[in-house]
C-alpha cells in the first residue's frame, strides 16, 4: 500500500427530505448547525470527494464518521447508494459511525452494516479488536458512537476496546506495520470545562492517550473536528528506516459537507517505513 484517502463529517441526508416527516425535518435542522439542509448538495459534496480520492492514486479510502445527519436508516442507504456508485474496490473502504449516526438509534449503525453497508462491513467497524490488514498498513476501526440526545455530541472510547486494541499493539505480527487507530473523535480533552467534556469530549480518551504515548507507531485518523488536524505525541521512540524518529500522530480531516460546491477536500497520505506522511489536501 502506498497511499491513504481519509474523508470524514459527510452528514448525508435522505434524498425525499421534503417529504419525510416534520420530526426528521426539524432534526436535521437542529442538528445541520445552519448549513443548508438539501440532500442534493450533501450528496453531490460526497460523490466528488469519493471522486477527488480515487483521483488522487489511493489504495485505501477511510472515512471517520459522521455518515449522515441523524443515523435515520434511509439516509444510510442514501450514503451506500453514493459509495457504490463510486466503484471503489469493497475491501479498500474503511468506515466508522460518528455520533450523528447515532442520534436515531443505538443499533442504527449494526442495522446498516446488516444493510446497505454490507458490502464493507468486513472493513469496518464492528466488534472491539477488528483489525484490517492491508499488507503495509494495519488499520483498527473503532466505533466511539453512542446513543443520546442531539443535544450531545460526545463519544465514549471502552476499556474493551482499549484492551483489543493494545493486544494488536502488543501482537509481534504487526511489528514493522503502519497501525492506524480509525475513530470518530479525537482523544483531546477539555480540561478547564468539564462540561464541555461532557457534551462534546471522548470518554476514555485516556486509553487512547496512554497507548500513544507508549507506542510510537501507533497513529490515529479522526474527524469530527471539521478541520485538519496534525499533532505529534511523544518524545522518544526509535529510529525508522531513514534515520528519523518514529512519532505517534493524532491526524484530522475536514468536513465533507464544508466542501465548496466545485471543490472537494479529500487529506492525503503516503506510507513510508512504518508510518503516515502527510500528503496534504488533494481537490481535483
Amino acid at each position: 500500500m502506498r497511499r491513504i484517502a481519509h474523508l470524514s463529517d459527510v452528514h448525508i441526508l435522505d434524498s425525499e427530505h421534503r417529504r419525510s416527516s416534520a420530526r426528521y425535518r426539524i432534526a436535521t435542522k437542529a442538528v445541520s448547525l445552519g448549513r443548508p439542509v438539501d440532500p442534493r448538495i450533501r450528496a453531490k459534496k460526497l460523490a466528488r470527494g469519493l471522486a477527488a480520492a480515487k483521483a488522487s492514486g489511493a489504495d485505501h479510502v477511510v472515512i471517520t464518521g459522521d455518515l449522515t445527519e441523524v443515523g435515520d436508516a434511509s439516509e444510510f442507504e442514501c450514503f451506500a447508494n453514493i459509495l457504490f456508485d463510486a466503484r471503489l474496490p469493497d475491501d479498500a473502504v474503511t468506515l466508522v459511525p460518528g455520533n450523528h449516526d447515532a442520534y436515531t438509534s443505538g443499533a442504527a449503525w449494526r442495522r446498516a452494516l446488516e444493510g446497505p453497508l454490507k458490502a464493507w462491513a468486513a472493513t469496518s467497524a464492528t466488534e472491539p479488536g477488528k483489525v484490517v490488514d492491508r499488507g503495509a498498513v494495519a488499520f483498527l476501526p473503532v466505533d466511539t458512537s453512542c446513543f443520546q440526545s442531539i443535544a450531545r455530541s460526545g463519544g465514549l472510547f471502552t476499556p474493551d476496546a482499549a484492551r483489543a486494541v493494545k493486544a494488536t499493539l502488543d501482537d509481534p505480527a504487526f511489528a514493522g506495520k503502519a497501525i492506524v487507530l480509525v475513530q470518530h473523535h479525537p482523544p483531546f480533552q477539555h480540561h478547564k470545562n468539564p462540561l464541555a467534556q461532557w457534551v462534546d469530549g471522548l470518554r476514555g480518551c485516556t486509553h487512547v492517550l496512554d497507548m500513544l504515548a507508549a507506542h510510537p507507531r501507533l497513529q490515529i485518523l479522526h474527524g469530527h473536528l471539521h478541520r485538519v488536524v496534525d499533532r505529534v505525541v511523544g518524545v522518544g521512540a526509535p529510529a525508522n528506516g531513514n534515520g528519523g524518529p518514529l512519532r505517534a500522530r493524532i491526524l484530522g480531516a475536514p468536513a465533507v459537507c464544508d466542501d465548496s460546491d466545485e471543490r472537494p477536500r479529500v487529506r492525503v497520505y503516503d506510507v513510508r517505513d512504518g508510518m503516515l506522511e502527510s500528503a496534504g489536501l488533494y481537490a481535483a
